[in-house]
């Protein structure tokens, strides 16, 4: 099977938004950054857009996505559910924010729409999981994929917000570097489950652990060190999150097409 590229992108976007508006909730609940969180919760509700939209080009009849939805059951129906209250929640708090409504009220919602943001992450790695397609069959996949979305939307909140707080930078900057560890070791502990092997792609590998790992973990100590270069480290840590993220699931997809042909090194987790 092909790289399903517009999953790709919808699960590496939405994984981003899901996380940078959790950054956002960790301000609101502190009361930090809050002349930048209209901004922030904004960009993070379009990326969540663009990366749901994505996901219907996936249908080779988009006109029948109702029709996809009416399965409860599904990955498909469980994560536009996800899709559909994480952006309620990001509408609802950046009108709040704008009209400068209760603290009270904006952090129940950022609260929420980060919840729902974060729980997306992991579950469109676990509507993957099928007895029938053993390299997708385990927990490691769906922990990747709320592992490797991490430092990318961390790093696009801080893109936003900067050091305007210098509390709040240091923060999320330690936890940048959490999320690039866990991005990295995620990566890692699916490839080696897999059985797929980093010379039969070394690209892929080296940006999954380089790109989404070191790059935040990099980025998130030179921020703190230099707190006023924050914006500037967001970003960086942005990019490497992004790249890092998307090659964890192409390795997805290759593993999948590897074991089809028979590859001696993929380990069948059925007979586990």
């Amino acid at each position: 099977m092909a790289i399903q590229w517009s999953l790709v992108l919808f699960t590496v976007l939405t994984g981003i938004a899901g996380w940078m508006f959790a950054g956002v909730a960790f301000d609101s609940l502190r009361g930090k950054n809050q002349p930048k969180a209209f901004l922030a919760g904004l960009i993070a509700l379009i990326v969540m857009a663009v990366g749901g939209i994505a996901s219907v080009t996936h249908l080779s009849h988009p006109d029948r996505m109702l029709a996809a939805l009416s399965h409860p059951t599904s990955g498909i129906f469980v994560e536009a559910v996800l899709v559909g209250l994480a952006g309620v929640c990001m509408i609802v708090f950046i009108i709040l924010a704008k009209r400068g409504a209760s603290a009270g009220a904006q952090k129940v919602f950022a609260v929420l729409g980060a919840i729902f943001g974060i729980v997306l992450s992991f579950m469109a790695g676990s509507s993957y999981m099928m007895s029938s397609t053993s390299t997708w069959n385990t927990v490691l996949l769906p922990i990747g994929y709320l592992c490797t979305s991490i430092p990318g939307g961390l790093g696009a909140y801080l893109a936003v917000v900067g050091a305007g707080d210098r509390d709040s930078a240091r923060l999320l900057s330690i936890g940048t570097i959490v999320g690039g560890v866990l991005a990295a070791v995620a990566s890692l502990a699916y490839v080696a489950v897999t059985g797929f092997p980093a010379s039969a792609m070394a690209p892929l590998w080296a940006g999954c652990v380089l790109c989404g790992g070191v790059v935040p973990v990099v980025c998130g100590v030179m921020g703190m060190k230099t707190p006023e270069r924050t914006a500037t480290f967001g970003v960086v840590t942005l990019v490497g999150g992004l790249v890092g993220s998307a090659c964890f699931r192409v390795i997805m997809w290759q593993v999948f097409a590897l074991a089809a042909v028979g590859a001696p090194y993929i380990t069948n987790f059925a007979a586990m």
